[in-house]
């Protein structure tokens, strides 16, 4: 018994990996705060709340800004759709076996260090400020299309800057998905899926993948 489950602990593969953003990231995350049990006083009018950020952000007690383990878990397996298999693709074996095993991924800048929200944060009309010019993280401002009602809102969510990093530790099955294969996935889902906010619509949170390292 004990050497079968050698033989599938053989299988189990662990990696690292590092990508960095070549487009803005946007953090709206849809929390226990955004709705909340109670009724609360509102500020700014329908459809346009200033401090609709704070409901949405991903930042812990040093304000230090961080994603959850499922934005990349979804954009890989988004990502595997991309890769064949026979006539089908990886999108239903990668969900089966991939495993995101940090807790919380923070976002570091160019320089490693852990990116933070400035307190007060700067606003920006999303496309009025080039990004030389901006902070690594602040607030953008930007009109978006409700899809039931067709009516246009605005939008106040934290954003990164291009040039963000993350790294994260991944563990998955090598006889369900190869190693070949499943890196492919990642990095298509980088070009092609992206993570955070403003994917589909505005082509936000592209990555590009620096180092996929097995452990």
């Amino acid at each position: 018994m004990s050497f079968l489950v050698s033989l599938n602990m053989a299988n189990i593969l662990q990696a690292e990996v590092t990508v960095l953003g070549t487009r803005t990231l946007a953090i709206h995350h849809f929390g226990i705060d955004a709705l909340p049990l109670e009724a609360k006083e509102k500020d700014g009018v329908a459809g346009n709340s200033p401090n609709e950020w704070k409901k949405t952000v991903l930042m812990d007690e040093e304000r230090q800004l961080f994603l959850l383990p499922t934005y990349f878990f979804g954009a890989i397996k988004n990502g595997g759709k991309t890769v064949k298999r026979g006539k089908g693709n990886f999108l239903a074996d990668i969900a089966s076996t991939l495993q995101v095993m940090d807790d919380q991924i923070y976002i570091q800048n160019s320089a490693s260090q852990p990116i933070k929200l400035p307190d007060p944060p700067q606003i920006v009309e999303a496309g009025t400020v080039k990004n030389e010019k901006l902070p690594d993280s602040y607030v953008e401002v930007i009109g978006v299309r409700n899809p039931s009602t067709k009516a246009r809102n605005i939008r106040y969510r934290v954003v990164v800057k291009p040039g963000w990093r993350c790294s994260f530790t991944i563990l998955w099955d090598s006889v369900v998905v190869d190693r070949k294969s499943l890196e492919t996935a990642i990095v298509n889902a980088g070009t092609l899926v992206g993570i955070g906010d403003g994917r589909g619509s505005i082509g936000y949170g592209r990555f590009d993948v620096t180092s996929f390292a097995i452990l």
